[in-house]
């Protein structure tokens, strides 16, 4: 089990599913453990468009098939009239942490509520994002800056990576950094 407080080498959008065309099998899974080994990285998160339900049963098979031998953080890509693309995290003790996915790319954000964080590097779109803009909202706004592949291939994972520890993640999201802690009466 890895320290809360321990960094780690994230991709936390990524789209396994348009990647394998499959459903998250032991097999599948085991494809997603050697692609995110060979790039070096602890894990990912699994971001499907509209689809939380692949990254929960992957994070199950990672446990119950490979004793946590990756990160994996289930999540999904919504689009919003606020925001345009955010992803969602699902953490452990119901925690989301949210972030935007490529930035304006055809809209305009005025209010961060709830947001916790914001792409300033994504593979797939970094053509339109205007890093000088997404920097002073960042800071504004005190937003993790985010370095994502938004991968749709398996050997695309990892083109860019975050080095972050979950307890930043938990920070923002419930801000005390720590999971939240299950009562019993």
């Amino acid at each position: 089990m890895r320290a809360l407080d321990q960094k780690l080498k994230l991709d936390l959008h990524t789209h396994c599913l348009e990647a394998l065309r499959s459903r998250p099998t032991v097999e599948a899974v085991r494809q997603i453990i050697e692609a995110v080994r060979a790039k070096g990285l602890d894990g990912l998160a699994i971001t499907e468009h509209w689809n939380k339900e692949y990254g929960l049963l992957a994070r199950e098979i990672v446990r119950n098939e490979f004793q946590d031998e990756i990160v994996l953080l289930p999540g999904q890509e919504i689009v919003t009239r606020e925001y345009g693309s955010v992803v969602e995290l699902y953490l452990e003790e119901d925690v989301t942490f949210r972030f935007i996915a490529h930035p304006y790319l055809n809209f305009s954000i005025r209010d961060y509520a709830g947001i916790h964080g914001i792409e300033i590097d994504n593979e797939m779109h970094n053509y339109h994002i205007d890093k000088e803009l997404v920097g002073e909202v960042a800071r504004r706004e005190e937003l993790i800056l985010l370095h994502n592949s938004d991968a749709h291939y398996l050997e695309d994972l990892g083109l860019f990576f975050n080095e972050l520890s979950l307890a930043e993640l938990y920070a923002k999201a419930n801000g005390n950094g720590l999971p939240l802690l299950s009562h019993s009466s």
